[in-house]
């Protein structure tokens, strides 16, 4: 799409603010516009996305990514997104033959719904030991600690910061920080960039399917300014994940679950 095609990211509005004295102030404000994409792949609907509507290419190759339904950006063969960005239309050069019945609703917060999962899509691989560059987390928890553009302007979006190999840093926001992950790793996997020498840094808590969307895009750390859950740190440690926790410019924490067999 053009930048004249893109549909309204923010819209302005009026904010009345109530003090316990019964005094009130009245200014102008902005919200984040929430858009929606229906996404079809070899003409089977597979997701309903409640989005930002920025990197929608990214998104789309992202989500096809880390749901195993691609092995790589050489099997879409087209990929059309209509000007309006409410509908992408996806041919893969290969077939694929859908599980009978799916209908999931993502833990992100959002309308997005999964519609369509294949069978024998690629399963998530051990991604081996990578220790994380001390400096370099710290330069993502600085990175956030600036905060983002869109969530300056609007407090409603959640960002995924990319770290490349070269060292170059990425920032893609989303109403969903799930969204997020996928457009990083949509951006990755279209521009060639090797994921295992990526770090991702997001900005919301980290429940097991955030951590299986990164196993499955094979990024081998990922970094939250907040926290994780049982399944996830347990999920991270089976696959090799090296998970970071409450990173912030000061200090953060490697997670990982007890070994009690070690314990007297």
């Amino acid at each position: 799409m053009s930048q004249a095609e893109v549909p309204e990211v923010t819209r302005d509005i009026s904010e009345t603010t109530v003090y316990p004295d019964g005094s009130r102030d009245v200014a102008e404000g902005v919200v984040l516009c929430e858009h929606f994409m229906e996404v079809s792949v070899n003409t089977y609907p597979a997701v309903r996305l409640s989005c930002t509507p920025s990197y929608l290419n990214e998104l789309v190759t992202g989500r096809l990514y880390t749901e195993g339904i691609i092995d790589s950006y050489d099997e879409i063969s087209r990929l059309f997104i209509c000007k309006t960005g409410s509908i992408a239309d996806v041919i893969l050069s290969k077939d694929i033959e859908p599980v009978d019945h799916v209908y999931n609703e993502m833990t992100c917060c959002t309308g997005n719904i999964q519609l369509l999962a294949v069978k024998g899509s690629r399963s998530p691989e051990h991604l081996g030991t990578v220790a994380p560059d001390d400096a370099a987390v710290f330069e993502l928890a600085a990175r956030f600690a600036g905060d983002s553009r869109l969530h300056r302007k609007t407090g409603g979006t959640h960002s995924c910061y990319l770290r490349t190999p070269a060292g170059d840093i990425l920032e893609f926001e989303d109403i969903s920080r799930h969204n997020a992950v996928d457009k990083a790793a949509g951006y990755a996997l279209i521009n060639g960039i090797d994921p295992s020498g990526c770090l991702v840094y997001t900005t919301g808590r980290v429940p097991e399917d955030m951590v299986r969307k990164c196993i499955m895009a094979k990024f081998p750390v990922l970094i939250s300014k907040s926290v994780a859950t049982d399944a996830a740190v347990k999920l991270a440690g089976e696959y090799g994940l090296k998970l970071i926790c409450c990173a912030w410019p000061d200090s953060y924490k490697i997670i990982s679950i007890r070994d009690e067999s070690h314990e007297e």
